[in-house]
């Protein structure tokens, strides 16, 4: 519309100009002014017509030009973000008993997958020879412990001389000794359980020779586990002792726990520059064995005033990241464009650090159909 009013001007003035002797300066000016005019003129007419079609009786029409969406209203919430690390079961208790001293195996008292008590008999060593050595050792210490009490009671009297009642002295506790290293070395021949736990395996038969270092029997509790899990370097600062970690199993599937972290390691390693966690755990039903693998779940991320809204609603352009909420500015019936920074994503929720606040309204469906500055009609 606006080139035809330029064309009817310009007609105009073609045919009214003067020839020669108006002001040609003055005449424009005098048009220029006109143009405003109509210009003024029809930008008024223009909101008019848009006035009129908003107050339109034919709410049904109105309606059928207006995109359907839903909201959700902004309101700060508890978000935090999880990292998971593997980790393997390590029993507190698990040993492999050898013998202190060489000897032969003279009998095996226990059999595999057997309760044992702390300090209960396991195996026993051949002893022939240590027992000979102790039976020979009592008879001289007998003798020699009269010998002393006779010296003693010389000396006492101040009859013979001090250096017999020395050697006398000495030679009695010299046997004394010796008596006691050959039960130490006795016992040690008795391979004795150091706690409380199951036999699960042994290794050595009966007439075999035994020797210190050589594993013969494998013990295990397993009423107290560790669960040890290799962590990047990067978490080092956001792993607490205390901090709950859950706890799941890819062999026991319907086994999910959750316990404080016990220990943090203190050394980064230098080829993986991962540091230790350790998870105790009670295991009195015995599920957990060594070796398993554990999934271990750790937060390194809170924060209790988040806003939150579904990651599939944001959108990118060359500008950046965006989203739709309702422009309260024009009562809700229109959409509006607005750019925002994201935090850190959780499965399908993001936390939105700026661009919104706390009481927009975000549209959540009908996000695709929305464009900025576009009717909208919100629904429940």
């Amino acid at each position: 519309m606006k080139n035809i009013v330029y064309i009817v001007i310009a007609l105009f003035i073609t045919s009214c100009a003067p020839q020669g002797q108006k002001d040609i300066d003055a005449e424009i000016a005098e048009y220029r002014q006109l143009v405003e005019e109509y210009n003024q003129k029809i930008s008024e007419l223009e909101q008019e017509k848009k006035q009129q079609q908003e107050n339109s009786p034919d709410q049904g029409q109105r309606e059928a030009r207006q995109i359907v969406v839903e909201v959700k209203k902004m309101t700060p919430e508890s978000f935090s973000s999880f990292f998971e690390a593997t980790g393997t079961v390590e029993a507190l208790q698990d040993a492999f008993i050898s013998p202190e001293v060489n000897g032969q195996v003279s009998s095996i008292l226990v059999n595999r997958g057997d309760r044992v008590q702390q300090g209960q008999l396991l195996i026993r060593l051949k002893t022939d020879v240590t027992q000979s050595n102790i039976d020979e050792v009592k008879t001289n210490l007998g003798l020699a412990a009269k010998i002393f009490e006779k010296q003693k009671q010389l000396w006492e009297k101040e009859i013979g001389s001090e250096l017999q009642y020395l050697e006398a002295k000495n030679n009695k506790e010299s046997l004394e000794a010796r008596l006691a290293t050959l039960q130490s070395q006795l016992e040690m021949a008795f391979i004795r359980a150091p706690f409380a736990g199951v036999v699960d395996d042994i290794m050595v038969k009966t007439g075999e020779l035994a020797s210190p270092g050589m594993q013969m029997l494998r013990l295990v509790n397993l009423d107290k586990i560790r669960i040890t899990a290799e962590v990047s370097e990067s978490f080092l600062g956001k792993v607490r002792v205390g901090e709950m970690a859950a706890l799941c199993f890819a062999s026991l599937p319907d086994l999910q726990l959750e316990r404080p972290v016990h220990r943090t390691g203190m050394v980064i390693d230098p080829v993986t520059r991962t540091f230790n966690v350790e998870v105790l755990v009670d295991n009195s039903e015995q599920q957990l064995k060594p070796n398993m693998l554990s999934s271990i779940r750790l937060r390194d991320f809170s924060d209790e005033n988040a806003l939150l809204v579904p990651s599939i609603i944001l959108k990118e352009d060359f500008n950046g990241t965006f989203l739709f909420r309702i422009n309260e500015a024009t009562g809700g019936s229109k959409a509006e464009k607005v750019y925002v920074k994201t935090g850190r994503t959780v499965q399908d929720v993001t936390m939105i650090t700026e661009g919104i606040q706390a009481g927009d309204q975000v549209i959540v469906a009908g996000y695709n159909l929305v464009s900025d500055e576009a009717p909208v009609r919100i629904i429940e």
